[in-house]
């Protein structure tokens, strides 16, 4: 059967729904625009009661600082949200603390090339995981105040982030600035130096260390060193020469005065058997 046709009445009540439905969408889709509150310009607006009510004022930052630092802060608070609401916010902020001040502290380095005692310690108290990419700026402000406390908060920092981010064996410590940073090459992450095999030796007490190790590892493996004329060093101790060299360990020759060290201890296990 052919299809019915619309009377010109049907055809203009269709005609007048869809326009209906059009313009309902639309006009949804515009109040939608116009309640999403943009962020950078209602922190502008609360700039000074945001600072305050989070206590953020101590940083002594300059008024567009705070307003670039809490736009990004806001952003990652406020989540699907068209609309934003004081209260709401500060409540989120402080319920999040650190990882918000985790937040600042990055924010800060990245806005400021001068930084004062007081940022400064602020960022190395919360820098977190990130001080894997800013420890060294950071250790020479440290280094520059003669800050050895926060020297030291660093180095944890760095020690913890490293084994959670990178790698779960830590580098061999550094000679010169102490933290455990110094690549097979024998150059630091952090300081920036690229030491002798000498100067690593001494900074260990290495003698000591390959005492130990003649005495504890299999005959065998002791031999070897000496065969091959080197050992892996790592934040571990020292390995044998072989198939096992880890990723960060360091390729570390031995004088004659070393392998006659382990000569002797060889003979003495030998002769103890």
């Amino acid at each position: 059967m052919p299809k019915s046709k619309k009377t010109k009445k049907e055809e203009k009540i269709v005609s007048t729904k869809y326009e209906r439905i059009s313009t309902t969408s639309k006009t949804s889709r515009s109040v939608s625009r116009r309640r999403f509150v943009d962020t950078e310009e209602w922190v502008s607006k609360h700039i000074n009661e945001l600072v305050s009510s989070t206590g953020l004022d101590f940083l002594n930052l300059s008024n567009e600082e705070y307003i670039a630092i809490f736009t990004r802060i806001v952003d990652a608070v406020r989540g699907d949200s068209s609309t934003l609401d004081m209260d709401t916010i500060v409540r989120r902020i402080k319920r999040n603390i650190d990882k918000v001040y985790s937040l600042i502290a990055v924010a800060i380095l990245e806005l400021r090339e001068q930084l004062s005692e007081s940022q400064i310690e602020f960022i190395v108290n919360n820098i977190n995981e990130a001080v894997l990419l800013y420890a060294p700026r950071l250790y020479n402000e440290a280094l520059k105040l003669a800050r050895t406390d926060l020297i030291e908060r660093l180095k944890d920092s760095w020690r913890h982030a490293w084994t959670l981010k990178r790698y779960p064996i830590l580098p061999l410590q550094c000679p010169r600035c102490g933290f455990n940073s110094l690549m097979p090459d024998l150059s630091c992450l952090v300081c920036g130096a690229t030491v002798s095999e000498g100067e690593l030796k001494k900074a260990l007490n290495f003698r000591n260390m390959l005492i130990e190790f003649a005495h504890k590892e299999p005959l065998e493996d002791v031999k070897k060193a000496i065969n091959y004329g080197y050992v892996y060093l790592s934040s571990i101790g020292i390995k044998p020469p072989g198939e096992n060299k880890d990723l960060l360990d360091v390729e570390v020759f031995l004088t004659n005065e070393e392998r006659s060290v382990l000569a002797d201890i060889i003979k003495q296990r030998e002769s103890e058997k």
